[in-house]
């Protein structure tokens, strides 16, 4: 590929990419104004159950997926379709537990029956496979285009608008995402003529490690929302799911500097860039407070109606900050330890704070309440940084 191309390509796989982020923001936004509060926190708790769903189904794919066709040269359907097989185990296993958590939380059977139908169809979808053969541009458009057809009928029926409603135009934009995504699969030539069989099992093998270390960070991060609901109020929960999407945002440029090092730390190791990546994101972060304190008040009164305590979140915002900082030290930690092979010791500390960060959000939701679950935050990646610290130590000092 010639420079230009290169640029080209670049630029319009970044705007596109910044159009999604942009998009997925607005569709939250009109989420949260158009929902019951309690209908808001519902679909928030089951994003998250299926975001548990999700990350089981991944199984390490997208750390192995690009090595079986473009080091290996398996053929690619063969790779998809064994993948598959693998998400249908997966799901056969994690799904009955996500049923059991639907009606903990006592569900309508229509939600439970709607988000089951939409879980079955998350089998069939992954738009991560678009990397593996380069479709890097198909895959942020598909994206971007899911997310509009989403907001597009959000808006329609905002006025009228209902969980159920909600859950139906998922599925809808899921689908949708799904036949393009296969049409780019079965019109792909391949040039390989490997065709993946019994060695698919050994990726399996080789794959749990990433399957551990996502699904305890994914459990570290999201169990105070998972345990939510048995001991906070649905207004308050939906509260926490907001302050979670803030920092979702704060954390945007962190996502951002991590995509521009890896490709070069990979090569080279140099913890400058690490290093340097950390400074830039804390001055993003200064950026951010100072916009919050100057500005917050007038931000969230134009995104937010009144049925949200607007100044309980305002003033709850400013302790996201230092956990997005905690959380920018654990994300460089992660690379680090990838990048250097401590997978083994990432899988062992990525166990230990998932299997504390159910007794910390209990302990601190249960005698603090909403302001327990933020404080939870900060204590699970404290927990990690201080398992880390011979590591820490090591980096530093190298």
């Amino acid at each position: 590929m010639k420079f230009v191309d290169l640029i080209r390509n670049t630029l319009i796989n970044s705007s596109i990419l910044m159009l999604f982020r942009i998009s997925s923001l607005f569709l939250s936004i009109l989420l949260i104004n158009n929902l019951e509060v309690e209908s808001f926190a519902n679909f928030q708790l089951i994003k998250n159950a299926i975001g548990y769903l999700l990350v089981s189904m991944e199984f390490g794919f997208f750390h192995y997926g690009n090595n079986l066709f473009n080091r290996d040269s398996y053929r690619f359907k063969s790779i998809l379709y064994n993948f598959i097989k693998l998400r249908s185990l997966v799901f056969l296993i994690v799904f009955p537990l996500i049923i059991m958590y639907f009606y903990l939380n006592q569900f309508e059977l229509e939600i439970i029956f709607l988000s089951s139908l939409l879980c079955i169809f998350l089998i069939f979808s992954y738009e991560g496979a678009l990397v593996a053969i380069n479709k890097n541009l198909q895959l942020n458009s598909i994206l971007l285009l899911k997310t509009l057809i989403f907001i597009f009928l959000i808006f329609i029926y905002k006025d009228i608008l209902t969980i159920n409603k909600v859950l139906n135009f998922f599925i809808y934009s899921l689908i949708f995402s799904i036949v393009i995504q296969y049409i780019i699969y079965l019109s792909f030539k391949d040039k390989n003529i490997k065709t993946l069989k019994n060695k698919f099992y050994k990726f399996v093998f080789n794959a749990k490690n990433y399957l551990i270390i996502s699904l305890s960070n994914h459990c570290t991060i999201y169990m105070g929302l998972t345990i939510s609901p048995f001991l906070i109020l649905k207004s308050e929960v939906a509260i926490y799911a907001i302050l979670l999407l803030v920092l979702e945002v704060l954390l945007i440029p962190l996502f951002q500097l991590q995509k521009i090092i890896m490709p070069d730390y990979s090569k080279v190791k140099d913890k400058q860039m690490i290093l340097k990546s950390l400074t830039l994101f804390l001055i993003a972060l200064v950026v951010g407070l100072f916009i919050h304190y100057f500005f917050g008040n007038f931000f969230f009164n134009l995104l937010l109606n009144d049925k949200y305590p607007l100044d309980q979140i305002i003033r709850y915002v400013y302790f996201l900050f230092p956990i997005a900082l905690l959380r920018g030290l654990t994300a460089m930690i992660n690379l680090y330890y990838y990048y250097n092979n401590y997978i083994l010791f990432q899988r062992k500390i990525s166990l230990i704070t998932a299997f504390f960060s159910l007794f910390v959000f209990f302990f601190f939701g249960k005698f603090l309440g909403l302001y327990g679950f933020i404080l939870g935050l900060f204590f699970v990646e404290l927990l990690f940084l201080i398992l880390s610290k011979k590591f820490i130590i090591k980096f530093i000092r190298s």
